[in-house]
C-alpha cells in the first residue's frame, strides 16, 4: 500500500455512489467525508456545468425567499402529471 500526500485529481461523483459509499458533501466548507473509508476527509474545488436540458420548472404551493449568501432546504416531491 502506498500513501500519496496532497494528490490532486479530477473526479465525477454519481449520486448513487454518494449513497453507497456514504459520502457527505459540505459545500460551504468545501470538503467531503467518506464514511466507508474510515471517515477520510477530502478537500473539494467544485466546478459546475450548466446544462439547459437539466433545468426544470417546478410548481410551488407557497412562496419562499432565500437570502443572498445563505442556504435552505427545499423539499421537492416528484409526482406524475395526469
Amino acid at each position: 500500500m502506498y500513501i500519496v500526500n496532497n494528490l490532486k485529481i479530477k473526479i465525477l461523483i454519481d449520486i448513487n455512489i454518494l449513497i453507497l459509499e456514504n459520502i457527505s458533501i459540505m459545500l460551504l466548507s468545501r470538503k467531503a467525508i467518506v464514511s466507508s473509508c474510515d471517515n477520510i476527509e477530502l478537500l473539494l474545488t467544485v466546478i459546475t456545468q450548466l446544462i439547459d436540458s437539466v433545468q426544470k420548472t417546478i410548481m410551488t404551493y407557497k412562496n419562499m425567499i432565500i437570502q443572498l449568501r445563505s442556504y435552505t432546504n427545499v423539499l421537492i416531491v416528484k409526482t406524475a402529471l395526469s
